[in-house]
């Protein structure tokens, strides 16, 4: 069942397209981040999904319904600033948002286990990274279908944007819909079943992060290190680089050659001691489809 379907959707500022004709599906279960640089039009989706904010034009059904007051009951949604009331505690905030979602509060005691919160802690002093896990539970006060999550991870530091990632994991695992708008290419290829690039207000390209990648053209690399013996078929058939003790070997599909090149090391008595595969990024595929990086 699609969870979202979105037909030429259009919004502009005065003369500024924001969106110029959005085309999406996102299926129920599937979690989809929409990679972009800033200004791509990645927020003014979001505004227009979980906000209400209103559109020149186009089509936006939610589990089949056209949008309404019924169907953002369906839509959890975390901006990218904090909603939070920094003078509460975790759990008065908790219980502020149920009486204004009409959610119940019996499900607070779970959301505060599931999610680590300090419960009796005031949120100015909570770290950037609990702060957005109030932010998440929050969001889902009320049990909803679709959780939107715009930017997730910016301003966090490495283990705090980690520790979120594995939240939303969690999120995955559990059927969740999830809907993420990001700038960072690992949020994207880490998190997304699939991935919608967008730029100037269009999307260019969506796939699973494999797919988009061969859109690159960009070859997989395999680097080899070791003593290595028996160098010169490898270096012959695919116009390898020898270095001291190691091997660097350009080639269209590494997963499936690279066991025929082990082999024919090891059989001419080579010592490996290392293999790395290095292989395109959805940065490659933005550069390639933009001419310009996601910063």
């Amino acid at each position: 069942m699609k969870a979202l379907r979105i037909r030429e959707l259009r919004k502009s500022y005065g003369d500024f397209q924001a969106l110029r004709g959005i085309n999406l599906e996102v299926d129920e279960g599937e979690v989809l981040a929409l990679l972009g640089p800033n200004g791509a039009g990645k927020s003014t989706l979001i505004r227009i999904l979980a906000e209400g904010l209103a559109y020149d034009s186009g089509e936006i059904t939610i589990f089949g319904e056209p949008v309404s007051k019924r169907t953002a009951r369906l839509i959890g949604y975390v901006p990218q600033e904090s909603i939070a009331y920094d003078l509460l505690t975790v759990e008065e905030n908790l219980r502020f948002y149920a009486d204004i979602y009409d959610a119940p509060v019996k499900g607070i005691p779970k959301l505060i286990k599931e999610f680590s919160l300090p419960c009796g802690r005031k949120v100015r002093e909570l770290s950037g990274g609990m702060l957005r896990k109030l932010n998440l539970a929050i969001a889902l006060l009320y049990k909803p279908r679709i959780l939107i999550l715009d930017e997730p991870s910016i301003g966090l530091d490495v283990p705090s944007r980690r520790e979120l990632w594995n939240v939303i994991r969690g999120f995955k695992e559990k059927g969740q819909t999830v809907l993420i708008a990001t700038h960072y290419m690992e949020e994207a290829e880490t998190l997304a079943d699939r991935v919608a690039v967008m730029n100037e207000g269009r999307i260019i390209a969506k796939g699973t992060p494999e797919e988009l990648k061969k859109l690159a053209r960009n070859k997989s690399i395999i680097h080899v290190k070791g003593l290595l013996r028996g160098v010169e078929s490898i270096i012959k058939e695919f116009k390898a680089i020898e270095r001291e003790n190691s091997l660097r070997i350009q080639v269209e599909d590494a997963r499936r050659l690279l066991p025929g090149i082990v082999e024919t090391l090891v059989k001419a008595g080579s010592e490996i001691r290392s293999i790395r595969i290095e292989e395109p990024t959805l940065e490659d595929v933005f550069l390639k489809l933009t001419g310009r990086g996601l910063e």
